[in-house]
């Protein structure tokens, strides 16, 4: 009786184990998953779809805006350095900066010599080694290529003004510049950034050396 009921529970262990029985309860448990899980319909992917085309629409804009915000600050600097050179070297010469060389007494100034830099701008300045400013020069671009930089004396000589140009295919457009000057006669000085909107923006839209104002003695080229 012993032997019988241990072959009894032998062959049910087999049987239970068989490959055939697992392969059914495989099948079955796929089967079950196919019918009771749900996915995504097509109406929900065209949602989804639409949904990122909206935030990026909207995020891209953001993005580029910061990112033209953040080369304005390069010329920013350059032209606030520009003005506390002129600065320093009036109060100990009693005259303005005539060039670049009488201004890097003061500060260091380097620029893109890039064969197309007036094109190309930042492209053209990727990979080209920045160099000193001539000790001549009155005008010159950025080293990243994103700006070009002039300076002149007005009101014969007793006003310093400068403006630095958004350059380089797209970015001569849809940059926005950076005035600034220094007036020793009335103790002014200012840097003055062009604001995004699309009334300021671009190289055609920063005011002429002529036209910045710098306390009321602002006047026209000499």
């Amino acid at each position: 009786m012993g032997n019988f009921n241990k072959s009894v529970k032998s062959s049910k262990f087999v049987s239970f184990f068989s490959p055939i029985i697992r392969k059914e309860k495989v099948f079955k448990n796929v089967i079950n998953r196919s019918v009771y899980e749900e996915g995504f319909t097509l109406v929900e992917l065209i949602v989804v779809v639409m949904m990122i085309g909206i935030l990026s629409s909207i995020a891209i804009p953001q993005f580029m805006s910061a990112a033209d915000k953040a080369k304005q600050k390069e010329a920013s600097a350059i032209v606030a350095s520009m003005v506390k050179s002129a600065t320093a070297y009036n109060t100990e010469y009693g005259a303005l900066p005539q060039n670049m060389g009488e201004m890097s007494e003061y500060a260091r100034f380097q620029k893109c010599t890039a064969a197309n830099v007036a094109t190309q701008g930042g492209s053209a300045c990727k990979s080209a080694t920045p160099v000193a400013v001539a000790d001549n020069d009155t005008s010159f671009y950025s080293t990243s290529g994103h700006y070009n930089i002039s300076m002149t004396r007005t009101n014969s000589n007793s006003v310093l003004k400068i403006r630095a140009l958004p350059n380089g295919g797209a970015y001569a457009t849809n940059g926005s510049g950076v005035t600034g000057c220094y007036n020793p006669a009335q103790g002014v000085s200012q840097v003055k950034e062009m604001s995004s909107k699309s009334a300021d923006r671009g190289a055609s839209n920063v005011p002429a050396l002529a036209s910045i104002t710098c306390g009321a003695n602002s006047g026209g080229a000499s």
